[in-house]
């Protein structure tokens, strides 16, 4: 699809897990991923949030987030879903011209607009999109937030080896074509792929695939690279998300 002569796109660069124990789930996933050191995101202390970003791979970070207080939102929801959950995506777009309106179109409601980092960006309410679903505008596609950020540089210096990139992600959904077909008239990509058990739309490469509800609504299960070949097909759980190594 293009948009003014441009064909869209879309990045996916972070995935977010929500906990209500920070400290412990954080040490979980870096042990369970053999990740390295993580660094804070500088703009989530300031609604709330405690994080730690972790590298996988050169343009792709896992972040774990927790919520400060016990009257925060995000605390009331993980209460109701068992303390962790997948939670977010955070994913790059050329720019957010027209998205708005096509949201608005759709009944699909903006939960948050903000800048960050001197960028644009917009969260879309979870129970409209299935997650908490985040466009960052940002320009060039091969740049992103963390690029000058120093405690970043360190922890990319430093990454684990035995998984080295975010492949891909699977969202749980009442009507998977849908949503998909949603998601891609929001953001302006071409119409998803149908599949047998739902669709897939291709953020660069990077597939987000949407099933059937089989149980937990929302981010169930992110694709891993894995650089050990033997551990392909295998998969852990990490705050109640399936991590499926591929």
């Amino acid at each position: 699809m293009e948009m003014n002569g441009q064909p869209r796109w879309a990045q996916l660069r972070q995935v977010v897990l929500a906990t209500l124990d920070h400290a412990g789930d954080t040490e979980l996933v870096r042990k369970t991923l053999q990740l390295g050191p993580s660094f804070d995101d500088p703009e989530l202390a300031t609604i709330g949030l405690a994080d730690a970003t972790m590298p996988v791979g050169p343009d792709t970070y896992l972040e774990v987030c927790a919520p400060m207080s016990e009257d925060h939102q995000v605390t009331r929801w993980l209460n109701k879903v068992g303390g962790k959950s997948g939670w977010c995506l955070s994913t790059q777009v050329p720019d957010l011209e027209g998205v708005r309106e096509r949201c608005a179109q759709l009944g699909v409601r903006v939960a948050v607009e903000a800048r960050a980092l001197g960028h644009e960006i917009i969260q879309l309410h979870p129970l409209d999109v299935g997650v908490l679903l985040e466009l960052d505008s940002f320009v060039p596609r091969e740049a992103w937030f963390w690029d000058d950020l120093d405690g970043a540089k360190v922890a990319q210096a430093q990454r684990g080896t035995f998984v080295d990139d975010i492949v891909g992600v699977q969202i749980a959904i009442e009507d998977p074509v849908a949503m998909a077909s949603t998601w891609a008239t929001i953001i302006g990509l071409s119409a998803p792929e149908l599949v047998e058990d739902g669709a897939v739309l291709s953020f660069s490469g990077r597939p987000i695939h949407f099933v059937g509800l089989e149980g937990r609504r929302g981010l169930v299960a992110i694709d891993m690279h894995t650089s050990e070949r033997s551990r392909v097909g295998d998969s852990v759980e990490l705050c109640n998300t399936k991590i499926r190594f591929v």
